[in-house]
């Protein structure tokens, strides 16, 4: 019922108009990033688990977007973090995992819009001509060569072992990489370093997404600086500079733990973005930040941003009156970094 109720509400602000009158007067000292992986058509993916948006879904939110806010880099957005400058209310997009339709799809619309992006990679897979494991059990239940629960439960399994222990999970079904599909070519092909050169020529961001995609609170200190020196070592080679800029696969607090936000720390990051869902303000850690997922339905995409804006400016707001909001800035200002499980 509240769901039902936001919705309605969001599609009201959006058709009256008053929604994008809101968006451009709002106040705030904050920063959304938004979390996408694929632009993708013809997904052969479980409705409920599909990270791919429709192309004409996604060039009419970064339509939304550019008229009515600034979307930055997320260089920007670290650079502001780093030197304690106020942020301004803009948005950052960012890609994960490194899809060949964000090359096909994503680029040339946010260059015909004059948009800045950042796209995470993991570099395993860039120009091998292999998908992620994740993508080859979506792809075999999508043949039928696996029921909706056994797809589940081996998807849970792949994201809470150890990298080195997926290839034995995958022997147990059998993956049919139809690479002459397009379903499968348009969801699931990776990036090649070729186009990956292409787009940083034009300006597009890219970071590390780990070396294979790994769940970094399973993997043994080792095993986790193995990943983050491999990708930084790729991104370096083909690029000609490494990689400043990082996400954690999976990116909840059980995918990170005490050990590897050191690791990541300690080997020349300069920020970390999780799927920890809210804004980037200038209280948040520079090794943890949040991000917003996307609906595809525009009045409830564009409705969400601004909800979340509207209760970051109330919070400033309190936090400005006299004797209020005192105690938990400093409590802010003066806290430890996250503990993770």
């Amino acid at each position: 019922m509240k769901n039902r109720l936001k919705a309605a509400f969001f599609f009201c602000l959006y058709y009256s108009g008053l929604e994008w009158l809101f968006a451009r007067a709002i106040r705030v000292r904050a920063v959304a990033i938004l979390m996408y992986h694929g632009v993708c058509d013809r997904a052969p993916i479980p409705p409920g688990i599909n990270f791919h948006l429709s192309s004409r879904a996604f060039e009419r939110q970064m339509r939304a977007l550019k008229q009515r806010y600034d979307v930055t880099s997320m260089s920007d957005v670290v650079a502001a973090l780093r030197s304690g400058k106020p942020l301004k209310k803009g948005i950052a997009l960012t890609f994960d995992d490194g899809y060949r339709n964000n090359a096909q799809y994503v680029n040339p619309v946010l260059k015909r819009l004059g948009l800045p992006f950042t796209v995470f990679v993991s570099t395993q897979y860039i120009g091998t001509g292999l998908w992620m494991p994740l993508n080859q059990i979506y792809w075999s239940w999508s043949v039928g060569n696996l029921g909706l629960e056994e797809m589940r439960e081996l998807r849970k399994q792949v994201r809470s072992r150890p990298v080195a222990e997926i290839p034995q999970l995958l022997n147990s079904i059998e993956v049919s990489l139809d690479l002459a599909s397009g379903k499968a070519e348009e969801s699931f092909a990776m990036l090649s370093w070729d186009e990956i050169r292409d787009m940083a020529r034009a300006g597009v961001e890219f970071g590390s997404h780990t070396h294979s995609h790994c769940n970094m609170a399973v993997e043994d200190e080792q095993q986790q600086r193995k990943e983050l020196l491999l990708s930084r070592e790729l991104l370096q080679q083909y690029l000609g500079k490494p990689p400043h800029l990082f996400a954690y696969p999976y990116g909840r607090p059980e995918n990170m733990s005490e050990i590897s936000y050191n690791n990541v720390t300690n080997s020349g990051f300069e920020c970390a973005v999780s799927a920890e869902y809210g804004l980037v303000t200038e209280h948040s850690d520079r090794f943890c930040l949040p991000r917003l997922g996307y609906d595809e339905r525009i009045w409830f995409f564009t409705g969400e941003i601004l909800y979340q804006f509207t209760k970051q400016a109330l919070k400033e707001l309190w936090s400005r009156l006299p004797n209020r909001g005192r105690a938990s800035k400093a409590s802010i200002r003066n806290g430890d970094k996250p503990t993770y499980n």
